[in-house]
């Protein structure tokens, strides 16, 4: 029997059809994944601003305790923000993961 629609189907657990449809619907999920952080706007502007920020000030602008990790937008891209220098400020993982989408 087959586990999904109940035909008769002697080998297998699901028969032709059935198996057909599933692998369809895995294919549709598997091109439904998130966008990777190019498309979300993190590109070669924002790796070397990055950089200059996080060479400008070693420690997180925000608990001022850990060492800075990432930089954060003060606006997130999100909501209209730029990967500009003035839009950006070091930040800790937590610090800045924490955050969300929030602007500063």
């Amino acid at each position: 029997m087959c586990s999904r629609c109940k035909r008769p189907f002697p080998l297998g657990s699901r028969c032709g059809p059935c198996a057909l449809a599933g692998a369809k619907r895995r294919e549709q999920k598997r091109q439904h994944t998130r966008p990777s952080p190019w498309a979300h706007g993190y590109n070669t502007q924002y790796l070397k601003a990055r950089a200059a920020v996080l060479a400008a000030q070693p420690v997180c602008s925000i608990c001022l305790l850990r060492p800075a990790t990432t930089a954060d937008h003060i606006v997130p891209l999100s909501r209209g923000g730029t990967n500009d220098m003035a839009n950006l400020h070091p930040a800790c993982g937590p610090c800045n993961f924490g955050r969300g989408n929030r602007t500063a």
